[in-house]
């Protein structure tokens, strides 16, 4: 039986090397109890094979890949060492997980989980807005595995890997992140026309990648300057929504979208 999951918006202020301490101990704007009805259908069928033992066999290996691949570095890190540090059979292990490129799909589905549940949450307000506080509560539920997303930037950017954030493997992520922030942009006191929402969510999904990996290269005190970024973000999104009436403003970002949306997966829907 899947347990319900507390999940909270928190307050302000980028997230850094923090570890030890769950995100949602620092969280204080919103709570809300989501039940196993909030997952992906095939995500819930996938659980429901295995049982409680099992879940928590699972989870174990899961955890472990990502601390060694924190702590170790992705390449470094074996399927033997993995099952080895949790206590598990090489091959109960990869009953579980055919590879560890397997494990770090694990990771992408599990942040896009996040981005699933912290959107209805947002307040109605601005785009702009939205977006802004939709970007402090998914760094801080990112923050504990900050180190373990590090280790993985070589294999999540390489094109050929199974592990790329935008290869094959992740398409169904980045749909399913895509979905999201259409919901943003439908739900904003502030939505524009119909023709350009798909344009906009897309232009946010890449800012979010972008501000990401900016994130995890910050070495400022406390990211302060990933919270300067996020600022500025913020203000160009503002200055940017009134502007869409404008005929070739609209064009201009419709014809970006058209050149990287297919990467991001736009058109999937």
């Amino acid at each position: 039986m899947l347990k319900s999951r507390v999940l909270m918006l928190p307050r302000a202020g980028i997230p850094g090397w923090q570890t030890g301490t769950h995100p949602c101990d620092r969280c204080s704007i919103g709570r809300v109890i989501l039940e196993e009805s909030s997952m992906e259908p095939s995500e819930v069928r996938e659980t429901r094979q295995f049982t409680p033992k099992a879940l928590v066999t699972r989870q174990r290996i899961i955890d472990t890949a990502w601390r060694l691949f924190a702590t170790k570095g992705y390449d470094q890190t074996t399927m033997r060492e993995i099952a080895a540090e949790a206590s598990c059979s090489l091959g109960l292990t990869y009953r579980y997980f055919a590879s560890k490129e397997d494990l770090v799909l694990e990771l992408y589905r599990w942040l896009v989980l996040q981005l699933e549940e912290l959107v209805p949450l947002l307040p109605a307000a601005s785009i702009a807005d939205r977006f802004h506080h939709l970007m402090h509560a998914l760094l801080e539920v990112m923050a504990p595995h900050r180190l373990t997303l590090v280790a993985l930037s070589g294999a999540a950017l390489n094109p050929l890997s199974r592990a790329g954030v935008f290869g094959v493997e992740g398409a169904e992520v980045r749909r399913r992140a895509l979905a999201s922030y259409r919901l943003l942009v439908s739900g904003a006191r502030d939505v524009p026309r119909a023709s350009q929402r798909d344009d906009m969510a897309t232009l946010l999904y890449g800012v979010q990648l972008a501000l990401v990996l900016f994130w995890l290269q910050d070495l400022s005190a406390e990211t302060r300057q990933t919270e300067e970024l996020l600022q500025f973000i913020h203000e160009l999104l503002e200055r940017l929504r009134p502007l869409l009436r404008i005929p070739w403003i609209a064009q201009l970002l419709a014809r970006f979208v058209h050149i990287v949306g297919p990467l991001l997966g736009s058109g999937n829907k």
